[in-house]
């Protein structure tokens, strides 16, 4: 067993972050209800960089000023999309659907960000609407701690602010990506429900104050199963000077932020995943730690460091996202003996139907756990061929569930489920 020895710590300056390249782009447009004429203007960190614009408007029309107008002969929802080029070749689109209608309404989230008492200086706030999948919708640049949202329909939302900083400096103390409500997770963030416009809303950044120093380093790899459930438009864009190749690779995960767990599930640091999906986090004491993405909507199953029983210095993981969980190892098939897991229907109001076909006799547990982690069924039995198995949810309260199958090899398979 490695013996733990400590190392005197340093303390880096507070807040010394670094500010995005000039290649991050957004948009944001303006319109009336019922005016199909539309304002649009570009949002960049540094403009004078800029030596073209193109605006793809979504109906056939395009233009290269910087901040045009465009009418929309017809009402529906267009794709418009805004892509420059900076003096030093970097290349970046950003994307946005534009609701044109007579009886749209939109609605603004305007807040700050704090680390502290002081605004952040650099970093992303993502929205993510809970009624679509909590799938993220839009992303705003922080700017001296001011964020904003703008031309929103009523929806359910929550929003994610993620901090900008040199992975190479050891900050004390350390800020965290937190959602609004001081929450680093998902599950614990504050809905805000849209039906009018929301100002004020202030997302105070949770912190760590330990102050870690040691010889060993976590770095891994995240990549992605399932295509149709990760939102490109959103991640694929240069946030943080971070992405060299702005060239989209389905199978790998960018701008993914990974929590940093102790061995109490105590966030302690966060990294950021580059264009190529990967990750790192250095100068850690020797200790035992879980690596945890976070994502929207997405049970993470955390990925466990333990540095007291191995020689190595250096752990190195890949880890997946999947269509309702992310993990680090592929459980698409139990073993090579399951062929198909399928759970319907999905929402469910009472029962749900566990399809399972196996290739040939196996031992399964199935258990269905809340959104804590806590189990609330266990069920053993031996499957083989092609059965169907009912859970009974009906007793529970509405909201997200995790139907866990596990085989006698400890391999295991989750499904998310919405009782409603």
């Amino acid at each position: 067993m490695k013996k733990t020895f400590f190392i005197l710590a340093f303390i880096a300056p507070i807040l010394a972050y670094t500010q995005p390249k000039s290649c991050n782009v957004s948009f944001v447009y303006s319109n009336e209800a019922t005016v199909k004429n539309i304002k649009f203007v570009s949002r960049t960190i540094d403009t004078n960089n800029v030596v073209s614009w193109h605006w793809d408007f979504g109906d056939g029309y395009s233009s290269s000023l910087q901040n045009p107008k465009h009418e929309y002969l017809q009402h529906g929802n267009y794709y418009a999309c805004l892509t420059i080029i900076t003096i030093d070749s970097c290349e970046n689109t950003f994307c946005d659907t534009i609701k044109i209608g007579p009886t749209a309404s939109y609605f603004s989230i305007i807040g700050n960000v704090y680390a502290g008492s002081a605004p952040l200086p650099s970093g992303i706030v993502l929205l993510i609407d809970v009624n679509n999948n909590y799938k993220a919708k839009k992303y705003s640049f922080v700017n001296n701690g001011h964020y904003e949202f703008n031309q929103l329909q009523p929806s359910n939302y929550i929003i994610y602010a993620i901090p900008n900083f040199n992975i190479d400096v050891n900050y004390y103390p350390t800020y965290l990506p937190t959602y609004l409500g001081t929450s680093t997770k998902w599950q614990n963030a504050g809905v805000l429900n849209l039906t009018n416009s929301l100002i004020n809303q202030n997302i105070n950044l949770a912190c760590n104050t330990d102050i870690l120093y040691g010889p060993d380093t976590i770095s891994g790899k995240i990549k992605i199963l399932d295509a149709n459930s990760f939102e490109y438009n959103i991640y694929y864009n240069n946030w943080f000077g971070n992405l060299t190749n702005c060239n989209i690779n389905l199978e790998i995960a960018p701008n993914m932020p990974v929590l940093l767990l102790n061995s109490e599930d105590e966030p302690v640091r966060f990294a950021m995943t580059d264009s190529s999906g990967k990750f790192i986090v250095k100068n850690l004491p020797i200790d035992i730690y879980k690596i945890a993405p976070e994502k929207a909507g997405l049970n993470t199953i955390p990925y466990l460091a333990d540095f007291t029983t191995t020689s190595t210095s250096n752990i190195n993981t890949n880890i997946y996202i999947a269509t309702s969980n992310i993990y680090s190892y592929i459980p698409e098939t139990i073993n090579n003996k399951i062929d198909i897991i399928s759970v319907f229907p999905n929402p469910i109001s009472e029962n749900a139907i566990v399809q399972i076909n196996t290739q040939k006799q196996t031992q399964l547990i199935i258990s269905i756990e809340n959104i804590e982690g806590k189990i609330l069924l266990t069920q053993k039995f031996v499957s083989q061929g092609n059965e169907k198995y009912f859970l009974p949810f009906s007793n529970l309260p509405n909201g997200i569930y995790f139907i866990k199958i596990k085989s006698e090899n400890s391999s295991i398979l989750v499904k998310k489920i919405i009782k409603q």
